[in-house]
C-alpha cells in the first residue's frame, strides 16, 4: 500500500500529525483524541511503515504505548499485511533466498517488516503463495 492509501486507511480511524518526536520514538497513536503522530524525520519507508503498525493500534483502539508484547505483535503484523503483497514477498523470499535486509529493500519495508510478515506466514501457513 502506498502513503497516500496508509493515509487513507488512517483517516477511517485518526488524524495523523507530524512534529519532531523525543529520541528512540518514531510515532504514537494517542486514543484519547484518536490521533496518530509520526516522528516528522522519519525516512519514507519508516513513515509507511510505522504509519501501517499505528494504524493497526488506532483500529484498535489501544491505549498506550507498548502496551503488551501480543498488542505489538499484532500490530507489527497487520502493519505487515497492509505493507506486503504476497506474490511480491514470494518473488523477493526467492531472489533473496531468504535474505530480511535485501528483501526489505525489494519491498520497500524494513526488516522488522519482513519479520512480522514471516511470524504471520507460520501462524497461518494458507497464506502463502505457492
Amino acid at each position: 500500500m502506498t502513503v497516500s492509501g496508509l493515509l487513507e486507511e488512517a483517516s477511517r480511524w485518526a488524524q495523523v500529525a507530524e512534529q519532531s518526536l523525543p529520541r528512540g520514538y518514531e510515532g504514537f497513536y494517542a486514543p484519547g483524541v484518536d490521533l496518530i503522530v509520526l516522528d516528522s524525520r522519519l525516512t519514507p519507508v519508516q513513515r509507511r511503515c510505522v504509519l501501517a503498525h499505528e494504524i493497526s493500534h488506532a483500529r484498535h483502539r489501544d491505549a498506550g504505548c507498548h502496551v503488551d508484547k501480543w498488542v505489538e505483535r499484532r500490530a507489527d503484523q497487520e502493519a505487515a499485511m497492509m505493507l506486503i503483497d504476497p506474490l511480491e514477498y514470494a518473488y523477493a523470499e526467492a531472489v533473496y533466498e531468504g535474505n530480511v535486509v535485501g528483501m526489505a529493500r525489494e519491498l520497500n519495508v524494513l526488516p522488522w517488516v519482513i519479520a512480522a510478515y514471516r511470524e504471520r506466514l507460520h501462524d497461518d501457513p494458507n497464506l502463502a503463495v505457492l
